[in-house]
């Protein structure tokens, strides 16, 4: 469901790999990230609903015409409460509102060659209510990597590096 974009550094071809199961936290996060659906910012919201349908999306990326450097993120959760809505209206109120009006566009949006353990530091110093939102990767091939994953491969990595050390002893 890729739509044409007017930032085409976002429609770059994408991946078809998944990142790599590994257990150490100065992996290059792009290594990490999958491929992010992008939406122009003016698409009414009902229309994102089926990028939603896979397990594999967590969020999607939005694009404004009129202003292309600006990219925003729309978390699977966030869209969901709006959908809800107050007293079940939301898909109501939405039906005629473009994704613009949802979108987060303060992203935590990181460079491909970001350790992990560095954006895990980022991720954890923004507010409450966005530390586990996901992370975009501004490369090439533009992608997404799910914080919570990220947080689980550094601690992975610390409890793999605590087991050897006391293999040591």
């Amino acid at each position: 469901m890729i739509l044409q974009t007017i930032a085409p550094q976002l429609s770059r071809p994408r991946r078809n790999e998944h990142g790599p199961a590994v257990l150490d936290p100065f992996i290059p996060v792009a290594r990490l990230g999958r491929d992010i659906e992008v939406v122009d910012a003016s698409l009414p919201c009902p229309q994102i609903a089926p990028a939603f349908s896979g397990d594999h999306v967590t969020s999607v990326a939005v694009v404004d015409a009129a202003r292309p450097d600006r990219v925003g993120i729309i978390p699977r959760e966030r869209f969901q409460v709006a959908s809800a809505g107050t007293l079940g209206y939301g898909q109501a109120l939405l039906s005629r509102r473009p994704v613009r009006d949802i979108a987060d566009w303060d992203p935590l949006c990181v460079a491909p060659r970001t350790p992990v353990v560095d954006v895990v530091r980022a991720a954890m110093a923004r507010p409450v209510r966005h530390r586990l939102d996901d992370v975009l990767i501004a490369g090439h091939v533009w992608g997404v990597v799910s914080t919570t994953d990220l947080v689980r491969i550094v601690a992975e990595s610390v409890v793999a590096l605590d087991q050897r050390e006391t293999r040591r002893d």
